[in-house]
């Protein structure tokens, strides 16, 4: 395949560049691609499914693994959430779980975060320290009629609580109880939906046809990739895929490598 003609490049993060965000251990390929693309002048961008990050934050973590990035191209759930909202209504009064990352990129949009009722928009991210409080008051806002929002689309991801690495609760177990409490339906706001694709890609100054999207995951980053227009490059890592719903998206790549030093060649 002949990829020299694509000057933007959009990667996702977790076991794709780096092991995770709280291990941020590069992995060697990836860091050969993108020093590669570097070299040849291309764009590079990040849009990661983490939601209780900040773009800062991850930013934070990728340049610590020796990927050179400017911030303004990370691109988070969070930051795509706030974009959402602020699109739909700027200004909102938004009530948000989750554990800094998605407030601070709120903030950052404009929006107006709060504990205070009334609430325009509820926007739900993984959260480790969640309360019943917090969960209680979000249900009687959505039940009030405010828009709930789930930050990503995993019902799991392994991480650090209390000292201990595990699998914890995802932000949509934290949304799938709130549904069941209320009937509402939340919206996703991350990938696989291709309009968040698409606005990165837009924001970013380019075409679809334009862009690669690299990852690890075909029910996200894959899906995401193909539904909105661009290349997509799968590689495969041996572990830590985390379960999301694509529904009817197309989840074949374009490419598929075992290695990302295998798209070196193809620049």
């Amino acid at each position: 395949m002949d990829l020299s003609n694509k000057t933007l490049w959009v990667f996702d993060v977790d076991n794709t560049m780096i092991l995770d965000v709280e291990h941020p251990t590069p992995f060697e390929d990836a860091l050969k691609l993108w020093k590669a693309l570097e070299k040849k002048g291309v764009t590079l961008a990040i849009l990661t499914n983490v939601g209780r990050l900040s773009s800062r934050q991850v930013h934070q973590a990728v340049v610590k693994a020796g990927f050179n990035i400017p911030l303004e191209n990370v691109y988070t759930a969070g930051a795509a959430a706030a974009a959402y909202v602020h699109n739909r209504k700027p200004g909102a009064r938004c009530f948000i779980i989750g554990e800094g990352g998605a407030q601070e990129d709120f903030i950052a949009r404009g929006l107006d975060v709060t504990n205070n009722p009334p609430i325009d928009y509820v926007a739900v991210g993984a959260d480790r320290g969640m309360t019943f409080h917090e969960l209680n008051f979000a249900t009687k806002m959505v039940q009030k009629g405010a828009p709930i929002i789930c930050i990503s689309g995993s019902r799991d991801y392994p991480g650090i609580y209390l000292g201990y690495e595990d699998m914890y609760i995802g932000e949509r177990s934290i949304v799938a109880a709130i549904e069941h409490a209320t009937g509402a339906k939340a919206v996703t706001v991350g990938k696989p939906l291709p309009e968040i694709v698409v606005e990165t890609v837009k924001i970013l100054g380019f075409k679809v046809s334009d862009a690669v999207m690299v990852g690890d995951n075909p029910h996200s980053d894959i899906a995401g990739g193909n539904a909105a227009g661009m290349t997509t490059v799968l590689v495969h890592r041996p572990d830590n895929i985390i379960d999301f719903e694509s529904g009817d998206l197309d989840t074949t790549p374009s490419l598929e490598v075992q290695s990302l030093e295998e798209v070196i060649a193809m620049l």
